[in-house]
């Protein structure tokens, strides 16, 4: 019984001083930073008030490349997300759930009020295989993509480089996106198309 009580006594203490010494390196006030979490942090990172990071999740920020986590803003569990080079931007209130993974290569900006489901990925640059004579390795296109503002993605939502989706936009689950999205409505399938 006392050995139960001291190790809910030391899980406690560990998740408080993840809380402080992350609150203070960061200038922020985590509502909760998870355990297991890892961060690769050469770059740049701005971190709002009040924002949730899960346990599990790995941040990666090469130099040169910018994050930024708004206000009010969560990030769930063993979500993966990577900063080579570009800039991941996430605004206010956006939510980020399970699993998901966040390619920032050639840039990435997601609105205010947006929701990500769970086991999303969007992946900020391409391969052309176009030329029989260049590598595939070697021919890497980063156009970006740019989600606009209370936007919904479904479970599993994959968009690709290159693609603006407009405000007001909802994505079904298991859904590609890979073209523009512009008029205010639901989209669903592979390729996602308006209902």
């Amino acid at each position: 019984m006392i050995f139960f009580s001291a190790l809910r006594w030391w899980q406690r203490c560990t998740a408080l001083y993840r809380k402080v010494i992350y609150n203070l390196a960061f200038s922020t006030r985590f509502q909760y930073f998870g355990h297991g979490t890892q961060l690769d942090i050469r770059g740049q990172v701005n971190i709002g008030k009040n924002v949730y990071i899960g346990d599990h999740v790995t941040l990666i920020v090469e130099k040169g490349a910018v994050f930024t986590l708004g206000d009010h803003s969560f990030i769930g569990e063993h979500c993966y997300i990577k900063c080579f080079g570009g800039t991941v931007e996430i605004g206010h209130d956006v939510s980020i759930n399970s699993k998901s993974f966040l390619n920032g290569c050639g840039g990435l900006s997601i609105g205010h009020n947006t929701r990500i489901g769970t086991q999303s990925i969007l992946i900020a640059s391409n391969h052309k295989f176009d030329d029989p004579n260049v590598l595939v390795k070697d021919h890497i296109t980063k156009q970006g993509i740019r989600i606009g503002e209370n936007v919904w993605f479904g479970a599993r939502v994959t968009v690709l480089d290159g693609v603006d989706i407009a405000d007001n936009i909802v994505v079904g689950a298991c859904s590609l996106v890979s073209k523009h999205l512009t008029d205010t409505g639901v989209y669903v399938g592979i390729p996602a198309k308006k209902r």
